[in-house]
């Protein structure tokens, strides 16, 4: 963690930076469950003293090293990063706004979409399966079970949230196809009970390119980030929540509402006469 701090300092010094913003994007951690002193500061803290490695991820570290440094933070990906009570007690106390986890990006962006639509107009969803076809770096890594798991709890979490019903059936599978290179392909079955128990179905077919419907949204974060610091805002951004399919402290998983969210926000600071900057 230390390393890490020299590092954001040094590169703050290098190029005469007033802020930094931290975003982390590397590839997927194994499935992490916090234990019950990440809950609490005091005792947070007193493992980091003890140097219990073992109940450390590198992303926490990465998130411990930015906040301390004074540095907004934003997690991408699928690893904890920031996202329980401690980290954000700690970023209270600095004064530093952070937020994440895992960036939505497509067959999750329409999973929360679609799945109100269902909700609302009372079709009952039997099942929905989703198949996942992934060629670059983040399909390799999510070839190895532990961080594939991680990925696929995050998918499915989101739906089941938004159905509220234990009786339906939902799966997520991603394989790594390495001829795809940076494109993407979903495929998503959808069975569900209309009018008179009547059974019908939809599917879709997602294809885009991973590293262009990620870009804009890390250029988007940072520029959110930036703002929430400059403004004097800490914790965590929960206004971010349509960015991520696993947002921390976010209850909210439809991508409409959440979005509607962040409009509220940006009308907020408009009205008080301050905006992002371009």
């Amino acid at each position: 963690m230390e390393r890490i701090t020299a590092d954001l300092d040094e590169f703050r010094k290098t190029h005469a930076l007033d802020t930094v913003i931290v975003i982390h994007l590397t590839s997927a951690e194994p499935a992490c469950v916090p234990p019950r002193e990440f809950h609490y500061l005091e005792s947070f803290l007193a493992l980091l003293e003890a140097d219990r490695r073992d109940l450390f991820p590198a992303s926490v570290l990465y998130a411990l090293a930015a906040i301390e440094s004074g540095c907004p933070y934003v997690n991408f990906t699928t690893c904890l990063g920031s996202a329980f009570p401690a980290m954000d007690e700690l970023a209270r106390k600095k004064g530093v706004p952070h937020m994440g986890r895992d960036g939505k990006t497509g067959e999750t962006l329409m999973k929360t979409t679609l799945a109100p639509m269902f909700v609302a107009r009372n079709l009952k969803v039997l099942s929905w399966e989703g198949y996942n076809m992934l060629g670059n770096r983040d399909g390799q890594v999510l070839d190895q079970p532990d961080a594939n798991r991680a990925k696929t709890q995050d998918k499915d979490h989101c739906l089941r949230e938004i159905l509220q019903d234990d009786a339906a059936h939902s799966r997520v599978r991603i394989d790594y196809v390495p001829s795809l290179g940076d494109w993407k392909t979903a495929w998503d079955f959808i069975h569900f009970q209309g009018f008179l128990g009547t059974r019908m179905s939809l599917q879709f077919t997602w294809q885009g390119c991973d590293s262009a419907l990620a870009s804009p949204l890390v250029l988007d974060l940072i520029r959110f980030a930036e703002f929430a610091h400059r403004s004097n805002e800490s914790g965590v951004m929960t206004h971010l929540g349509c960015f991520f399919k696993a947002p921390f402290m976010v209850p909210e998983h439809g991508f409409f509402r959440q979005n509607e969210v962040l409009l509220a926000y940006a009308a907020a600071h408009r009205k008080a006469g301050v905006g992002v900057r371009a």
